[in-house]
């Protein structure tokens, strides 16, 4: 049997400190005077600029998860009523806010402050159940930014108007109020600044998902994402990307791979499995895989060239949210094809694994009709493989490992 070897980044180590000394800082805001903002969707810079601690959803639950404390909040939000089926991102942060207000025992480092502010820029029904579950058990202020997916693409202009209004005409106050100060417009325009600097690198790097080998996998990359949230609008976040482009292009240079051999390049389309990516990794690494692409770690702000500095910053960032393959166009089958198909020829993938998360149906629309459309268009197999993004009773290890299998045998069969 063929042996396959994992070669890691040296640069994602860093990453682990900056995490850690996010969610410190965070635990220690209210000892310290400071006021706390929780952010699901992507409207977490409007706090960054008031000079607010910040929370962001998916990355609280990933932490968590990667802690070995998911479980354990998924079921004490279990028992405060909230379904088995019910998003686990959702159900981390209520598990979460029913130990504080209970003193119910969890790992400290996962306990955070209640918020003064929730902000959720809906992007799916799941962040509106959150929200009000927040407001009617914790009492906590909530505020929602909606910023629907278009159905096509002459819909854009009128959505990221609709979306500049609610930020101007809804959030902006509301944070003036609880801050007591007037919207810091010169420190929102200087973060998407850093965030346009930040950005930019970060897609030199995805370039090198086309070299042969690849010198890293879609779950570095995911990793990765940690300094565009956690360091928001901070200048540290820049010497992060330049390491790590640097390591990647002596990779390339030197032509070391990911896994060696390479033997199959994969595009993942759905939620990175953030409490199982180790059980991942090496399931795949041992049959010559290695993820590239996907639409989701891709969604963050996938167009920084287009944010313009020097206009007004409320502006330039409603585009952000529409921007060509952003946020709020990632769950839209008809946008998201031409994007996959393109991938596909681009980075020269043999399969797809379409990862189908129970606890977000958002992102399990047309799984099925995308593998259809793939194998007819570009030639290539793929499986739908169940599972969670948290919830390790929605994940069948003998699932993963058949279906990963199959996938292998079949990409084989076809390189033959």
């Amino acid at each position: 049997m063929q042996k396959y070897k994992l070669n890691r980044l040296q640069t994602t180590k860093l990453i682990g400190p900056i995490v850690d000394k996010h969610w410190a800082d965070l635990r220690a805001a209210k000892e310290n005077g400071e006021l706390v903002a929780w952010c699901s969707g992507p409207m977490f810079a409007f706090p960054y600029a008031m000079k607010m601690k910040c929370h962001f959803m998916a990355g609280y639950a990933a932490y968590a998860a990667g802690r070995g404390a998911g479980q354990r909040l998924l079921e004490i939000a279990e028992d405060e009523g909230d379904l088995l089926d019910a998003c686990s991102y959702h159900k981390a942060h209520m598990g979460m806010a029913a130990a504080v207000k209970k003193n119910i025992p969890v790992k400290e480092e996962v306990i955070l402050p209640l918020p003064d502010l929730m902000i959720t820029g809906r992007l799916c029904p799941e962040m509106s159940h959150y929200a009000e579950g927040l407001y009617r058990r914790m009492n906590i202020n909530v505020i929602g930014i909606d910023s629907p997916p278009p159905a096509k693409e002459s819909d854009i202009p009128a959505m990221e108007k609709f979306c500049e209004h609610q930020i101007r005409e809804s959030l902006i106050p509301t944070l003036e109020g609880i801050c007591g100060k007037k919207f810091d417009y010169d420190n929102l325009s200087r973060i998407l600044s850093v965030l346009k600097e930040t950005a930019l690198l970060r897609n030199e790097c995805w370039e090198y998902f086309k070299c042969t080998p690849s010198p890293w996998t879609l779950w570095d990359y995911g990793v990765s994402i940690a300094p565009v949230f956690y360091l928001m609008g901070s200048p540290e976040a820049v010497p992060y990307y330049k390491k790590l482009k640097a390591e990647l292009k002596k990779r390339s240079e030197q032509k070391i791979g990911a896994i060696e051999p390479e033997k199959h390049r994969i595009y993942w389309d759905g939620w990175l499995p953030w409490g199982f990516l180790g059980q991942f990794s090496r399931k795949m690494t041992n049959l010559g895989m290695v993820p590239l692409v996907g639409r989701y770690p891709w969604e963050f702000f996938p167009h920084p060239e287009t944010i313009d500095t020097e206009g007004d910053p409320v502006v330039a960032f409603a585009k952000q949210v529409y921007s060509n393959g952003g946020l709020a166009r990632q769950n839209m089958p008809s946008m998201s094809l031409p994007q996959i198909h393109k991938w596909i020829e681009e980075y020269k993938l043999d399969g797809v694994i379409m990862f189908s998360s129970k606890s977000c149906r958002m992102w399990n629309l047309g799984h099925n009709d995308f593998i259809k459309a793939i194998e007819r268009k570009n030639g290539i197999p793929g499986v739908v493989i169940d599972g969670d993004m948290v919830d390790a009773r929605l994940n069948s290890e003998a699932q993963i490992e058949t279906r990963l299998e199959a996938l292998s045998e079949m990409m084989t069969a076809r390189q033959k």
